[in-house]
């Protein structure tokens, strides 16, 4: 996420992180229809690396690039601290249903992932990230999240 902050303003490109969202949703739908656990695996190691290595490393950060690009948006300008601390989020659901497919609770699994893209549905409809919100809960008490 570092890669796509404008650096004066400490801002993402709210465009952009909603085609990632869609990009996401898509694999969502697919692991629901197939129950391939590789699109998972897939998932994680894009939120991994985008989070923790390079976002130009990242399939869907670059397919969300050119699809910016492509159609020509302005950049929209959302909360760079609240995204991070969202896709931390994410990654953590990620490597839960990981692990509840690993020792077949295929229940829990389906449950977070469908909770998951709703999340993520959220997002793209409405421009409200639902994760962002339980970085902002803190922030009311005056407590800031520094990093994680």
């Amino acid at each position: 996420m570092r890669q796509i902050k404008n650096k004066r303003l400490n801002i993402v490109d709210e465009n952009q992180t909603r085609i990632h969202a869609t990009l996401v949703i898509f694999l969502i739908g697919i692991y629901l229809f197939i129950g391939d656990i590789s699109i998972i695996y897939i998932l994680i190691y894009d939120f991994f690396v985008r989070i923790y290595v390079a976002p130009f490393l990242s399939p869907l950060y670059i397919i969300s690039l050119q699809v910016v690009r492509l159609i020509g948006l302005k950049q929209k300008p959302a909360d760079e601290l609240a995204k991070e601390f969202a896709s931390h989020i994410g990654l953590t659901i990620l490597f839960i249903i990981l692990f509840a497919e690993y020792f077949r609770e295929t229940h829990i699994s389906f449950l977070l992932i469908v909770v998951f893209g709703i999340w993520k549905a959220v997002e793209i409809i409405d421009s409200e990230c639902v994760a962002c919100k339980f970085y902002e809960l803190p922030k009311h008490k005056g407590i800031e999240v520094v990093s994680l």
